[in-house]
């Protein structure tokens, strides 16, 4: 008898579970959702001369370009059966696990939305609520992860080619950190000329609403602007608002940063990240493409990013850069030879070389570890 009641109470327990009013659809408890969309995994997961064909080949950069540069979306799905759920707002959260941060809210009135920006290998907390006819409140709580893929691809509106610089596993294992570097490309357009001959400023591209975003959940305080004086003419200060510190060194690319420009260039770029109070930080060029990844090379292969981690870095631009002239022989090459001429077994131990022989020391190098690996 004890056993018969028993199980009627566990079934009666299963059929009420079964039948909650509102249940989560997508993604499936503690499920691994994408963040890279199955053609940029595809091309990323290509040995390097696969990767380095292609690139020199005009279609297969077309096929390429069309990847863009936006992370795959997540869908969130929910389904109520309780009376009177037609018309109900719902109001979705997200959270980091490991924090209990915010990184998304919204409200409607469909049963699903969709997010994206998710850091690398990282699990999130999330939940839906909202009052159905009767008054009563209905909740529903997930968790799911993210591959461990790299790279971090921001969708930032009117912003191109914005990707988190950590992610990647660095030095003796231990992963860059996410959300301390951004790259991209410039926030505003560069100066141009007016129709009187003179020099205008670059308009500012940013919704009010991405302007935010960067603000307030990349939480970015230094904009570190590599472009030139001419390109950044009229500027006095980040599109991102005076809030923002705004640090303009012009800097140099592939070949030139073995020239004694390029060098104290990224001296005084290198400065930046040296400074705990600048971050978060974001750096860019017009592009986000050769000064930005450049200087995006020389941080990874100090922090110990694997080489081959390196090349894809530098590769992802292609995702919305078709030009053929982009590519490895006439750009990338260049920049790798550079480091050619300092000593080390690895490139990495060179960039150590080159970065010690414009006047860092060990101790420097180390800090910046600390401030950028994760324990």
């Amino acid at each position: 008898m004890r056993n018969w009641i028993l199980a009627a109470l566990a079934g009666a327990f299963v059929a009420a579970v079964s039948a909650a009013p509102l249940e989560i659809v997508s993604p499936k408890e503690g499920a691994t959702v994408p963040i890279l969309t199955p053609d940029m995994k595809a091309y990323l997961a290509q040995p390097r001369a696969a990767r380095v064909e292609q690139f020199a080949d005009p279609a297969a950069r077309k096929r390429i370009a069309k990847f863009g540069d936006r992370p795959q979306k997540t869908l969130l799905s929910w389904n109520c059966t309780a009376p009177g759920a037609t018309g109900v707002v719902w109001s979705v959260k997200v959270r980091r696990a490991k924090d209990g941060a915010v990184v998304f809210t919204a409200k409607t009135s469909k049963s699903s939305v969709e997010i994206d920006n998710l850091e690398i290998a990282c699990a999130y907390k999330w939940r839906v609520k909202g009052k159905v006819g009767d008054g009563a409140l209905l909740r529903a709580e997930g968790t799911f992860r993210t591959e461990d893929t790299a790279p971090r691809l921001i969708h930032l509106s009117r912003v191109r080619n914005v990707r988190d610089l950590g992610g990647r596993v660095g030095l003796n294992g231990r992963r860059v950190r996410q959300g301390r570097v951004y790259r991209s490309a410039g926030l505003n357009a560069n100066a141009s000329k007016s129709k009187t001959g003179g020099m205008v400023p670059g308009k500012v591209t940013m919704t009010d609403a991405s302007r935010a975003y960067a603000k307030g959940v990349l939480g970015i305080r230094t904009d570190l602007d590599l472009r030139s004086n001419r390109e950044c003419y009229g500027m006095t200060g980040s599109p991102l608002g005076p809030e923002v510190k705004w640090i303009q060194v012009p800097s140099s690319a592939y070949s030139g940063m073995g020239k004694d420009s390029g060098k104290a260039a990224f001296t005084n770029a290198f400065r930046v990240f040296l400074d705990e109070k600048n971050y978060p930080i974001d750096f860019h060029c017009i592009a986000g493409a050769d000064r930005t990844g450049s200087l995006a090379f020389i941080l990874n292969a100090l922090l110990g990013v694997d080489e081959e981690e390196l090349w894809r870095d530098w590769e992802v631009t292609a995702f919305q850069k078709e030009k053929i002239d982009f590519g490895h022989r006439t750009r990338f090459s260049k920049l790798v030879k550079v480091f050619d001429a300092f000593p080390g077994a690895t490139i990495h131990e060179k960039v150590v070389a080159y970065v010690k022989s414009v006047g860092f020391t060990d101790a420097d190098i180390a800090k910046f570890r600390e401030l950028m690996l994760e324990p």
